[in-house]
Order: C-alpha cells, then sequence, then structure tokens
C-alpha cells in the first residue's frame, strides 16, 4: 500500500510539472462590452495565468484553488451559449481554468473531486473545438485515472493525449507531445508500466529531440535527469553522472528565463 501511494503521489508530482511547464498560449479572448464592469473572457484567462505565477507556482495551492474557481464562476457568470460567437473561446478558457483547479485537488490528495472535475474539463475542451485544449486536458484525465488507481483507463487516454499532440506541428503541439514522452518515461521509472531502462532512455531521447529544438528548457531537464535514473539502473555510473549534470544545467536555464516563476514541483 505505502508502494502504490508513493507511485502515486510521483505521478501527481510529474503531471503537476507537466501542466506548470506546458502553458497555453493566451488568444487574448472576446473583447466584451466596454460598458460594463463584467471582465472578458481575455481578462479572465489572464487572471488564471497571473495566478499560476503568484499561488499555484509558489506553492499556495489552497488560495490558487480559490483564485481559479473565482475564475470558473466569472466565465459561467457570461451567459453564453452554443450559438454565442464567443462560446467556443469561453470553453477554452473554462478547460483551461479547470485544468488548474484539477491540479490543485490532486496535489491536495482530493482525488474523487479531481476526477468529477476532469469529466466537466473535458466537456469543456470538446465545446471548444480547440485541439490544444482537448490534448492537454486528455492527458491531465489520464493522469488522474492513473493515481486514482485505474491505470488502464488512464495509459488509454494518455495515447488520446500522444494522437492530438501528432497531428499539428505547432510550438504548442510539440511541447505536449514532448512532455507525453517524459510523463510516460516517469510512469515506467515509478513502476507503473512495465518497461526496461533501456525503453525509459529512448522514451527520455524522443521527448529530447523534440523540446531541445523549441527550448522548452524544464523539459529537457527533466528528460535528461529521467535517462540518469535509468543509466544507474544498468549500472553506467559515469554516464549517469553526466545526464545529472546536463539536468541540473537545464534547470539553472529553465529559471533563467522565468526568474519570477519558481518551479513547483520536485521530485
Amino acid at each position: 500500500m505505502a508502494g502504490m501511494k508513493w507511485k502515486s503521489a510521483l505521478v501527481l508530482a510529474v503531471f503537476a510539472l507537466v501542466v506548470t511547464s506546458c502553458q497555453p498560449s493566451s488568444t487574448g479572448g472576446a473583447a466584451g462590452d466596454p460598458a460594463t464592469a463584467r471582465p472578458t473572457i481575455g481578462e479572465l484567462e489572464q487572471q488564471i495565468d497571473a495566478t499560476l505565477s503568484a499561488r499555484e507556482q509558489r506553492g499556495e495551492l489552497e488560495t490558487a484553488l480559490e483564485e481559479y474557481r473565482a475564475v470558473e464562476d466569472g466565465l459561467l457568470a457570461l451567459g453564453l451559449g452554443p450559438n454565442d460567437p464567443a462560446f467556443a473561446d469561453q470553453q477554452r478558457v473554462l478547460a483551461y481554468c479547470l485544468l488548474r483547479q484539477g491540479n490543485m485537488l490532486r496535489q491536495l490528495g482530493r482525488m474523487e473531486e479531481a476526477k468529477l472535475l476532469s469529466e466537466r474539463e473535458i466537456e469543456a475542451a470538446r465545446a471548444s473545438g480547440d485541439q490544444i485544449a482537448l490534448a492537454r486536458t486528455l492527458m491531465s484525465y489520464g493522469s488522474t485515472a492513473i493515481a486514482s488507481g485505474d491505470l488502464e483507463s488512464g495509459l488509454a487516454l494518455l495515447e488520446e493525449a500522444r494522437t492530438e499532440f501528432e497531428s499539428g506541428d505547432s510550438y504548442e503541439h510539440r511541447q505536449g507531445l514532448g512532455w507525453y514522452w517524459i510523463l510516460k518515461a516517469d510512469l515506467a521509472t515509478a513502476g507503473l508500466v512495465a518497461a526496461e531502462p533501456e525503453d525509459i532512455m529512448a522514451s527520455a531521447d524522443k521527448a529530447l529531440e523534440i523540446l531541445t529544438p523549441i527550448e522548452n528548457w524544464p523539459g529537457v531537464a527533466r528528460a535528461y535527469g529521467t535517462r540518469a535514473q535509468a543509466l544507474e539502473k544498468l549500472g553506467k555510473k559515469e554516464e549517469a553522472l553526466a545526464d545529472w549534470e546536463r539536468q541540473l544545467h537545464y534547470e539553472e536555464m529553465a529559471l533563467d528565463n522565468h526568474p519570477a516563476s519558481p518551479g513547483s514541483v520536485s521530485e
């Protein structure tokens, strides 16, 4: 039982790092009516990003959850229906908001709440018609399922997310696919899926092939750390040490690029 709890905690830690490092690009949202004080979709999305930097990434989980829920209330208060031109954008931002809430709930150990939220998150992502929103939501739901002990369903959701990420070549498609390979490698490292150290290294190498050219330094650092663990299992101590050093190098690069956003998760 203790071993399973440790493995579930690792899944949550890995996925928390995934969703912290794979942030959607804001598209601005609907302009809204300047005559009203009600925030626009774009302003509400900016509030999510502000909470991510000021609260979530600093470990203020309960406060972040409250602020994300306030944004959700703001989005729902817009009262948009499926025939409204801004409905798809509202649903995209709602899916993002629910993803962040789910991340908080998982880290707080409130798995049943996270699971229910993931179902709403998928509904919003599908309604948005946004492929990246859907792919990230599938990763979110899959991670929740795996951490809850439903390995088969969770892995199926991750594979569906992979298909969505592979169908495009934008920065966000490549970023998501790179982190898919990291998550796959870390699930094997945790012993949740069967894999040899060579298989884990192959997954980490695929992540590096994708994330290094787009300069996603948190992902590159994570991939080198995963490689180092696999190399240690193979008894290749010197090669492992070199990869640990590369991990530290790229972690420093990530901090240099985002000095105001310290990482929220460490293994």
